[in-house]
């Protein structure tokens, strides 16, 4: 009886969740549908007409930001930034300007009713997701950087799930300098963009090595602990 009367309740809570994702996910596609082909446009006629190289760097950054609300051609940026600043200074823009539009992202999402959000959808639920989101962040965050829409939806429901800053931060840092690479590398070679064909398993990789790197601290420090353990006891029953 109960189980039967718990699944419209789960039923109606899957779908507010999917509505909330829905409404996320209309936020960052509508600005596309608005004004994409202008600012694909004007995007690189303002790179263009920057003739310092550190104000196009720090003008770089603050395109790559504002693509997190603004239907910004992020590739474009990229790539004009590693052919104008050269391969190695376009690709830390890169890196960085990829970290500071995760890093708003997530600051955006933290300032939404986390509370009310979790009433209106459902505690259960919410908290299921919320945990998986916080014990999968390794994955999903490192995987989505690349990816546009999935990068700035990544961001902001990072915030919403107050994913520990620290481990959200630390996983955008190192997928934004794998991306930044990629488009340093391609600048170096005389390519117009990061071939999919590079940039996929990278980015496969990247989660999976940060994530053996996790396993193999994680077991020494396990260890460590375990064996400091015995030593204070020893010292402990120790007569003096």
């Amino acid at each position: 009886m109960n189980r039967d009367l718990s699944m419209p309740v789960q039923r109606a809570q899957w779908l507010r969740l999917g509505l909330f994702a829905t409404a996320l996910l209309a936020c960052v596609l509508v600005p596309f549908a608005l004004w994409g082909d202008a600012l694909d446009r004007a995007a690189p006629a303002w790179l263009a007409a920057q003739d310092a190289r550190l104000w196009l760097a720090a003008l770089g950054i603050a395109l790559l930001m504002a693509d997190v609300v603004l239907p910004l051609p992020s590739s474009v940026i990229g790539v004009l930034l590693c052919w104008t600043l050269g391969p190695v200074w376009g690709a830390v823009t890169v890196a960085v300007g990829g970290w500071l539009a995760f890093a708003l992202g997530y600051v955006l999402g933290h300032v939404l009713p986390e509370a009310r959000l979790r009433r209106w959808v459902g505690a259960a639920l919410w908290d299921r997701a919320r945990g998986l989101a916080r014990q999968r962040a390794l994955w999903w965050i490192v995987a989505a950087r690349p990816l546009p829409v999935l990068a700035e939806l990544s961001a902001l429901l990072a915030g919403v799930w107050r994913v520990p800053p620290l481990a959200a931060f630390a996983h955008a840092a190192w997928s934004s300098c794998v991306v930044g690479a990629l488009y340093g590398a391609s600048a170096w070679l005389g390519l117009g963009e990061p071939h999919p064909a590079a940039m996929l398993p990278a980015m496969l990789a990247l989660p999976t090595a940060m994530w053996l790197v996790h396993r193999i601290l994680l077991r020494r420090l396990l260890a460590d602990a375990g064996s400091a353990v015995p030593r204070e006891h020893d010292q402990g029953g120790v007569a003096p």
